[in-house]
């Protein structure tokens, strides 16, 4: 009786093991991570109303203080995704660029840019009018 217990014991083990290894698989899937730190980032810059008077240059810059801290999302991902440059260049944000948001951001694998630039698909007109907007103060 021992032995099929140890038996169950070590199988269940393996079963739990091929499980563990199967999720760790799945977070290491560029594209799905990309789209995830696309998400979140969307997620972050809707969790902030925007300005309602444009001529109000102190709710502008809170609330481009507050998109800016959404560029914090993309931290867990740096072995994906960095910023292209500093604040003093304005993170390398070059509003002449096909999609200029895109242009602050230094890609390091293309499965993780085509998942992130479909994670920021609803939110990427709200941040690029940020950045272009900023792009003017640099």
């Amino acid at each position: 009786m021992n032995r099929f217990k140890s038996l169950s014991v070590v199988l269940f083990a393996a079963a739990l093991a091929g499980v563990v290894i199967s999720c760790d698989k799945d977070n290491e899937n560029p594209k799905a991570e990309g789209k995830k730190a696309g998400t979140k980032m969307c997620d972050c810059v809707a969790s902030y109303p925007a300005p309602t008077d444009p001529t109000d240059q102190a709710a502008f810059m809170e609330y481009a203080g507050q998109l800016y801290n959404c560029l914090g999302e993309i931290a867990p991902y740096s072995e994906y995704i960095g910023l292209a440059g500093t604040q003093d260049t304005g993170y390398g944000y070059d509003p002449t660029a096909e999609n200029p948001l895109y242009s602050i951001f230094d890609f390091k694998n293309k499965d993780f840019e085509q998942g992130f630039k479909e994670g920021t698909s609803d939110c990427m007109q709200t941040f690029s009018a940020l950045f272009a907007l900023l792009g003017g103060q640099y």
